[in-house]
C-alpha cells in the first residue's frame, strides 16, 4: 500500500513539524534573523558539526524575553562567523584566509557584492558595534 512505513529506518527519519502560529502572532523579523543566523552557522562549520549551543541561536530569559546566545553574538562580534563561511563559500577566489570583518567586506565587495542597511554600506565598526545591530549583521531589525 502506498503511504506505509516499510521500514523502521523510514520511520526514524520522519520529522515532527512545529506548531503553525497565525499570521497575526508570526513574528517575521525573529523569523528573518533566525534563518539568517542558522544559515551562516551552518555555512560556517558545515552542517554536521555545528556545535550545539549555536544550533539554536536565541534563549528566552526568566521573564519570556528572547536574546541571541553570548557564543553565537560572540562569534559575530568577532567576525569568527563570517571569515568562517566567507572563507568556504570564496575559497576557490580567496589567495589568502579571511580574518575579519574588514576582509569579508572587502572579498564580497571584488565579488560585486555590497552589504548595505537601508542603501548606506555597512562599515567594519557597524559590524563590531555592542549590542549587535542585527539589522548590519544581515538579520533585518529586532
Amino acid at each position: 500500500m502506498m503511504g506505509e512505513v516499510t521500514d523502521a529506518k523510514e520511520l526514524k527519519n520522519t520529522f515532527i513539524v512545529p506548531a503553525i502560529k497565525s499570521f497575526d502572532r508570526y513574528d517575521f523579523s525573529r523569523a528573518k534573523i533566525c534563518c539568517s543566523l542558522t544559515w551562516l552557522v551552518a555555512k560556517a562549520f558545515v552542517t554536521d558539526s555545528v556545535p550545539a549551543d549555536l544550533k539554536e541561536p536565541f534563549y528566552t530569559d526568566q521573564y519570556e524575553q528572547e536574546h541571541l546566545k553570548p557564543p553565537v553574538a560572540n562569534l559575530l562580534l568577532s567576525a569568527d562567523l563570517y571569515c568562517r563561511a566567507g572563507s568556504l563559500i570564496l575559497k576557490s577566489d580567496a589567495a589568502r584566509p579571511l580574518v575579519g570583518h574588514d576582509d569579508v567586506i572587502q572579498a564580497l565587495a571584488q565579488k560585486g557584492l555590497y552589504i548595505t542597511d537601508q542603501e548606506r554600506l555597512v562599515t567594519e565598526r557597524d559590524l563590531r558595534k555592542r549590542p549587535i545591530q542585527m539589522e548590519s549583521s544581515g538579520g533585518g531589525h529586532r
